[in-house]
């Protein structure tokens, strides 16, 4: 028989599991503006340009249409403009469980954002941080984790922006990914490819 510890380890390992999925579909509903917990088939919920920019107005966060249309264009594996709920998964642990840095990140850090964010502030306060945190962690960590977490805020509003998210995980860039020629270079194929599909597309009278 297994130590009773590891049996308590494996379920709380399962409830973790459990409840990122449960958070992860409730950010899917904000971001796709979902009403119903489970619409028919003919009518699933997507996220669009439109729908991603209002989210991240709400963060106060400015950027360009098309840096929206590219955080989609990253993950849009049918290439439809949209992202669906199955494209959405898995672009989060794709990214979650990345060990090279070179996932695109932009949609997923918005995305791990609003999962910390559970009451829609627009910011991470104590009592957000520590719930995640706790979950990931346990409790041994958690003191540490948090003042890790927490040092992050730059104007000393005890909360977290999403700015200042953003610079959190900049900083977390241990091994200079995105500083490194070859992302760069990569980062350039991409944006080329996704002109050259615009213009396929075009040629095809798709869009």
């Amino acid at each position: 028989m297994p130590p009773k510890q590891h049996d308590s380890g494996d379920k709380r390992g399962e409830y973790n599991e459990s409840q990122e999925l449960e958070n992860l579909q409730r950010v899917f509903q904000i971001l796709s503006h979902q009403k119903a917990a489970v619409l028919s088939d003919k009518e699933q919920p997507k996220v669009s340009p439109e729908k991603l920019a209002d989210a991240l107005k709400k963060l106060a966060y400015k950027c360009k249409r098309t840096d929206v249309e590219d955080m989609i264009w990253e993950v849009d594996e049918d290439c439809d403009g949209l992202i669906s709920w199955d494209e959405f998964k898995a672009m989060f642990y794709r990214v979650r469980h990345d060990k090279t840095g070179w996932e695109p990140r932009r949609l997923f850090n918005v995305v791990e954002f609003m999962m910390h964010d559970k009451d829609q502030s627009g910011t991470i306060d104590m009592d957000e941080c520590m719930e995640i945190l706790f979950r990931r962690f346990g409790k041994e960590q958690l003191e540490a984790r948090v003042k890790e977490f927490m040092k992050h805020d730059e104007d000393a509003d005890d909360t977290i922006s999403f700015t200042e998210f953003l610079h959190m995980d900049q900083k977390n860039d241990l091994a200079g990914t995105s500083k490194h020629p070859g992302f760069r270079l990569s980062a350039g194929m991409l944006a080329t490819t996704k002109q050259e599909n615009e213009r396929l597309l075009r040629q095809m009278g798709v869009k």
